[in-house]
């Protein structure tokens, strides 16, 4: 039976995307290994194939659909049990990029996109973005119901002003959606400061993947067991860790946490 709704599964991206398909996703690892099972999808919203194609499930365990992977997954899981009404209201996403990203544009009715580009005031446009400094933001107080950042604070310079803007920018009830790599089992460790405008490297300098910059995004921080107080001291917001585990909707793997941090109501 499993093997059957795969057939029919692979047989209608064949059709449709025809060698996209193979060429970008790389669909037959995994499938040719049995490291597949059936599913639902929470950005697809429908059934599906879940993939495995290496130990380290964080990057590497794929819907058949849409290409996502657990962290995306997770966040848009998050909303729909922990914010339902997220289409109607207004988001700012910072840094957005994949598939979750791709929904929140596509179904939120009134969703604003920004990037950080050293070279275009804040508040200007550029490819088709909205320049935004996390720390400095150019919005005007309450302004959205939600916003959302994934895998993005971990690269934030100075935290505490860029928590305490995105306080600034909620509306009373809203919350800030997001996720890092926590490692909760220790206290949190900064790998680099801003000094007069110079960065200084307090541990050996590592990089993730960054959407609009090849060269990638300095880790500066590696969130630990006190983030949550970390938030509330410089911003006021109470935090929620979500942990899921739910191999149905294909979210397992390493730092796949959510957090959603409330701003109280008046």
């Amino acid at each position: 039976m499993l093997f059957k709704h795969i057939f029919k599964l692979i047989s209608k991206e064949i059709v449709r995307d025809g060698l996209h398909l193979i060429r970008k996703r790389k669909l037959p690892r995994g499938m040719l290994r049995g490291d597949c099972h059936l599913g639902y999808c929470p950005i697809c919203q429908a059934r599906t194939v879940f993939i495995e194609r290496d130990e380290w499930l964080r990057d590497n365990y794929h819907c058949i659909r849409c290409a996502s992977i657990p962290r995306w997954r997770a966040i848009i899981y998050a909303l729909e049990t922990h914010c339902p009404d997220w289409r109607k209201g207004r988001i700012h996403e910072s840094s957005p990029g994949g598939t979750s990203s791709e929904k929140l544009e596509r179904e939120c009715l009134d969703y604003v996109a920004t990037h950080f580009f050293a070279d275009t005031p804040a508040g200007q446009m550029k490819y088709g973005y909205r320049s935004e400094n996390l720390e400095r933001q150019t919005f005007e107080d309450e302004e959205f119901d939600l916003v959302i950042t994934q895998d993005v604070f971990e690269h934030v310079l100075n935290p505490a002003l860029a928590f305490k803007e995105v306080a600034r920018t909620l509306k009373p009830g809203g919350a800030h959606v997001f996720t890092v790599p926590w490692y909760y089992w220790k206290k949190t460790f900064v790998r680099a400061v801003q000094e007069n405008g110079d960065i200084r490297h307090l541990a050996e300098p590592d990089y993730h993947g960054n959407p609009i910059d090849a060269s990638g995004s300095l880790v500066v921080t590696e969130w630990g067991a006190d983030i949550c107080d970390f938030i509330y001291q410089h911003s006021g917001l109470t935090t929620t860790v979500l942990r899921i585990k739910d191999r149905y909707r294909g979210i397992d793997g390493e730092f796949i946490e959510v957090f959603i941090s409330r701003k109280p109501k008046e």
